[in-house]
């Protein structure tokens, strides 16, 4: 296994003004040398190391000289998971040479970790100070035999949830929200180190500095993607289209999913183009950016045999997408809910009678709503987008099987497409109804039948995106 550090950066002198923090907890005064311990985040249900990248990307930004990381579990069952943990966090702690960690765990993560905090004096000795995420409650921390340090964290405006006495509540955040929101990163900080955060941005590095490092991985299993291929490709921002005729970089992944880490300039797109053995399918993977090194990316893949593959109508003409955001989307929230544009270019389809128009993928209050309608309904993490009716009509409705998933939902939309592609898909997210500061991923309009599209935004928006950005801001807060 290897880890990488994240918090080495030049160090940095900036005081973010108006820095908003919510909540009653107050922190205990820290002690002058407050530990400076490796970070570890177990996720939930469905979810992966993916959920906080962008909060290791803050601590880095926050110049945290050690290990920022996450386990990709592959159990639920404590009887496996715990010797899993077992063997995570030792390898952490040979990595930096400490002799604990701080735990951050989130939904099902949460109940899992209190179970190996109660376990055995050894699993509770192993943790410092434990950070509990809009899931297990209690009235005092977990540990065995005494209580671990721990904060609790919730969202979603369910009252009266509490971990232990240091609670901190964010009633208008959804989910997921909870972990990756700046306002959460506030918390996190505060609670592990006893001082404010300098910083809630993601600070660009200088665009030739940039190293991102992740794993190819089975969804929901977090399996490694044994055998396939990853290509990386620099592409054009404006359309998607591969500037070069061979990639960048050729990455055969093995067991464990690992790749990297690969320098990438911060101010360029990129394609990732996985191939797997069991299947002729090519998935394309775009992202936003990468402004500064990002060493928990991950591609989520899927097995031919997987229900996600079963139920995805494909075919030559219509292009197959996936839009995930580590930000739950909303759609029934009307001034409050996000917006998702889509856009195709194809001259082979423009004079079809049904040549979609500008779309809001989430315009059907019924998509992505954020109170539950029916189980499993709201927390939307991924949005399947296809011609469910292989019909070349967009009615904007849900897609059953998909609206049914815990975390996805699905729309019935036309996106015409060709193969090769002949034309560009654009993909525009206004975050929660702010239309100043959008998202736009352009990709080829590939056709489903051998490929499929995931898109990847950002879960913040922020006004420096960009290391010229950063050096002309006044105080600069990139040195």
């Amino acid at each position: 296994m290897k880890l990488r550090l994240l918090g080495s950066i030049a160090a940095f002198v900036f005081v973010l003004s108006g820095v908003f923090v919510a909540g009653s907890w107050v922190p205990t005064p820290a002690s002058a040398e407050e530990p400076i311990l490796p970070i570890v985040y177990v996720h939930g249900g469905a979810g992966s190391a993916a959920q906080y990248e962008t909060q290791a990307m803050r601590w880095a930004s926050n110049h945290f000289p050690n290990v920022v990381t996450g386990i990709d579990r592959t159990s639920s069952v404590p009887a496996t998971l715990n010797p899993m943990l077992d063997e995570f966090f030792d390898a952490v702690m040979a990595e930096t040479g400490d002799n604990q960690i701080y735990v951050i765990a989130h939904s099902l993560g949460t109940s899992l970790m209190v179970n190996y905090l109660n376990s055995s004096p050894e699993r509770s000795a192993r943790v410092a100070k434990y950070i509990n995420i809009d899931g297990a409650t209690g009235t005092s921390c977990p540990g065995n035999p005494s209580p671990v340090n721990c904060l609790g964290i919730f969202g979603q405006g369910i009252p009266g949830r509490k971990m232990g006495d240091n609670n901190v509540y964010f009633p208008d955040q959804s989910h997921t929200q909870t972990v990756t929101s700046e306002q959460s990163f506030v918390e996190q900080y505060r609670f592990l180190t006893g001082k404010v955060a300098a910083t809630t941005l993601v600070l660009p590095e200088p665009p030739g500095k940039v190293e991102i490092a992740g794993k190819v991985i089975d969804f929901p299993a977090n399996n490694g993607a044994d055998g396939a291929t990853m290509e990386i490709w620099e592409v054009h921002g404006n359309s998607g289209a591969r500037k070069d005729s061979s990639p960048m970089a050729i990455i055969d992944i093995g067991p464990t999913g690992e790749w990297g880490p690969v320098r990438v300039n911060g101010q360029k797109y990129y394609e990732f183009a996985v191939t797997r053995p069991d299947t002729a399918r090519i998935t394309h993977y775009y992202r936003q950016p990468f402004i500064r090194s990002n060493y928990l990316v991950r591609l989520l893949s899927s097995p031919p045999t997987s229900p996600i593959i079963i139920n995805t109508a494909t075919g030559p003409d219509h292009s197959a997408a996936v839009l995930i955001r580590y930000k739950e989307w909303w759609s029934d929230q009307e001034g409050g809910s996000d917006t998702l544009w889509i856009t195709t270019t194809s001259p082979t389809w423009v004079d079809d009678p049904h040549y979609p128009p500008t779309l809001n993928l989430l315009g059907n209050p019924a998509v992505a709503p954020r109170l539950p309608t029916i189980p499993f309904s709201p927390n939307k993490i991924g949005i399947h987008a296809f011609d469910a009716g292989l019909d070349k009509i967009s009615t904007l409705a849900p897609i059953p099987f998909f609206l049914a998933q815990t975390f996805q939902t699905g729309v019935d939309i036309w996106m015409p497409a060709t193969d090769p592609p002949d034309g560009t898909i654009s993909f525009t997210n206004e975050p929660r109804g702010d239309t100043s500061r959008p998202q736009t991923v352009n990709v080829p309009n590939w056709a489903s039948d051998d490929h499929r599209v995931s898109i990847q935004f950002n879960d913040y928006v922020q006004d420096i995106n960009t290391w010229g950005e950063c050096k002309r801001a006044k105080p600069s807060p990139c040195k």
